[in-house]
């Protein structure tokens, strides 16, 4: 019986060092470690690239902290990844470092304001978590890289007032999440993609004062959430499409200094209730105001001359 005892004691006590020592390995190995290498030198690699920084931003991107605390860095809760990159409005001058797509956790880079120049990195196209891209009043020249459609979470890019040129690339028509698209004061050409019709959860684009040619295509009129609709000062031609007439959410409608030529509908005030300002100045439209205009109590501002009417409410 003490045997038996002696034994079933002895196993037990060897169970329970088993069952202590191997997950041990495991444990260890799903530990989150207190820094990530790769976000930072991801950071600093971004920094080397800028060449002028009055404002002392990158003062604190030194090991004195972690990259977690540095300006304009923002980290998860749960992991030291970066999240956000904020860095806007800081006077800095430089290019934008393709490693920016090494930041594989980030949901959020704002460097409006600036003086970034060069083309803008096809590693963006890495970051399958960004859902703000906002690169605003830079320098950016090149064409937009096609592979962004890689951003399939991105819900808002913005890359107006920069010097961007060639055709708006058709994959960005992939991005199903993006509500806002904010281009204008660049160099586009080419047409207006027709696939944009499959970004239905668009509430805005503004593409005011580019070089973009040919019609409007009919498949605008499916964007049923769109509010904001900018195409003023490009090279636009032919007829509006009805389809566009129907898009009941639409407050701004702005074509103005086009070569859009035809008539207004006459049910425009009925199908665009909602309008806040209507401009289509500068074209070759003729005929009446529709009396229909009146239904759209919203109305601040109409302006349509064609040489034929000028009307301001």
């Amino acid at each position: 019986m003490s045997s038996f005892m002696s034994f079933s004691i002895t196993s037990l006590c060897l169970l329970s060092f088993v069952t202590l020592v191997v997950p041990l390995p495991y444990c260890r190995a799903i530990l989150i470690p207190r820094t990530n290498k790769t976000d930072r030198d991801a950071l600093l690699q971004f920094k080397d690239k800028i060449s002028g920084d009055p404002f002392r931003a990158f003062n604190t991107w030194n090991d004195s902290l972690h990259f977690c605390q540095w300006h304009g860095i923002t980290c998860g809760r749960r992991h030291p990844r970066v999240i956000h990159l904020m860095l806007s409005s800081m006077n800095l001058v430089g290019s934008l470092s393709p490693f920016i797509g090494n930041l594989s956790f980030l949901q959020n880079l704002d460097i409006k304001n600036n003086t970034f120049v060069g083309k803008i990195p096809p590693e963006i196209g890495n970051l399958y978590r960004l859902k703000n891209l906002n690169l605003d009043n830079n320098s950016f020249s090149g064409q937009i890289p096609a592979n962004i459609s890689g951003c399939i979470n991105l819900e808002v890019l913005r890359m107006s007032y920069n010097m961007l040129v060639g055709e708006v690339p058709i994959s960005i028509a992939s991005l199903s999440k993006l509500m806002g698209l904010s281009i204008h004061w660049n160099n586009l050409s080419g047409n207006i993609p027709k696939n944009f019709g499959n970004l239905t959860s668009l509430v805005f684009i503004w593409a005011t004062s580019n070089d973009f040619v040919g019609r409007v295509p009919a498949s605008l009129g499916r964007l049923r959430n769109l509010e904001e609709l900018y195409f003023g000062v490009n090279g636009l031609s032919g007829t509006l499409p009805s389809s566009i007439f129907n898009i009941s959410s639409l407050a701004h409608f702005q074509f103005p200094q086009n070569q859009l030529e035809g008539s207004l509908p006459s049910y425009l005030g009925i199908t665009l209730c909602n309008l806040v300002d209507l401009s289509v100045a500068n074209n070759q439209f003729t005929g009446p105001i529709p009396a229909s205009i009146s239904n759209a109590t919203n109305l601040m501002e109409l302006v349509i001359v064609g040489e034929i009417f000028f009307k301001v409410f």
